[in-house]
């Protein structure tokens, strides 16, 4: 190296860090609000609301023929096996009623006079035939607490 012009060797100032901060602090904070949408997104569609009789009764249209949850009492006499599954009638608070054709075994804690959720859609747009593919029965967890001794299993095991 036979140049010569001499090496500049003065210490210079770095480059403002303002911007690449700022700008780090936007992508975190759209980072913190995807991040929280999505989270928000993902448990909103994890709810299973339900309607009553009586919700749809007082809003059939907008109900249709979509898939809903249905809740109501299962009325008694009406429950009737079928070979695919059960046929009842459910009813709201109000007196309304719902003729429920289920497809699939019922739960064994089904029967007359308890609540229930099905699962389904009305066979048209303003019957009160409701066709179900799954039928919930709502139990508490207060039986348990209440007769310990009646959930032994045969082993002496509680469940």
């Amino acid at each position: 190296m036979s140049d010569s012009t001499p090496l500049e060797l003065t210490p210079q100032s770095p480059a403002p860090v303002r911007a690449s901060r700022r700008r780090t602090y936007i992508v975190l904070g759209i980072l913190v609000a995807a991040v929280g949408a999505l989270l928000a997104q993902g448990m909103l569609s994890s709810l299973n609301y339900y309607k009553t009789v009586d919700e749809v009764f007082a809003d059939r249209a907008s109900v249709g023929t979509r898939e809903v949850r249905l809740e109501g009492v299962v009325q008694k006499g009406s429950v009737q096996r079928t070979s695919t599954g059960a046929n009842f009638v459910i009813t709201g608070v109000e007196s309304n009623q719902v003729r429920v054709n289920a497809i699939g075994e019922p739960p064994q804690l089904f029967r007359p006079d308890i609540p229930v959720i099905v699962v389904g859609s009305f066979t048209n747009a303003t019957g009160n035939t409701f066709r179900a593919s799954q039928i919930m029965v709502k139990h508490s967890a207060e039986y348990k607490a209440k007769y310990p001794d009646r959930v032994k299993a045969p082993d002496g095991s509680v469940r």
